[in-house]
Formats: C-alpha cells, structure tokens, sequence
C-alpha cells in the first residue's frame, strides 16, 4: 500500500486517476520487486479542522492478471 496526500478533492476521481497514472509506474516496479499480486494507491486529501481534523480518502486498488499485466479494479470495465 502507497498512501500519499494531495491537494485535490477525493471527490474529483478523473483528477486523481491521472496523478495515481503518475504515482503508478514508480509503485509498480516496487510491487514487482515484492511479487505481490495486489497493490493499492490511497489518495488523501489535506485534513481540516482546528481541534478535530477530518480527512477524505480514495484508494485505486491494482491486481495483476495472469498475463502479467495490471488492471485498475476502479476502472470501467
């Protein structure tokens, strides 16, 4: 699992899912280096609030196919 903070609003996922296309590439070649099957990229917005902070997540949740590729299961199939 990556988790990182941005400056977008989880609610914008088009947005997001351009910046994860940036973060992906990076992450992947770590995930291979793990052999893992599953990964996940949690996108977290900048917490508000004074005393109790409120913060708004996304995450894009990756599987590797059997042909090696990865698929996004957040995308449209």
């Amino acid at each position: 699992m990556l988790s990182y903070q941005t400056d977008l609003k989880v609610s914008d996922t088009a947005a997001l899912r351009q910046e994860v296309n940036e973060i992906w590439p990076s992450f992947q070649e770590d995930v291979e280096k793990g052999n893992f099957r599953a990964a996940l990229i949690s996108a977290n917005e900048i917490p508000t609030g004074t005393i109790i902070k409120e913060n708004h997540s996304y995450n894009f949740v990756f599987n590797k196919e059997d042909n090696g590729s990865w698929k996004c299961t957040n995308d449209a199939k």
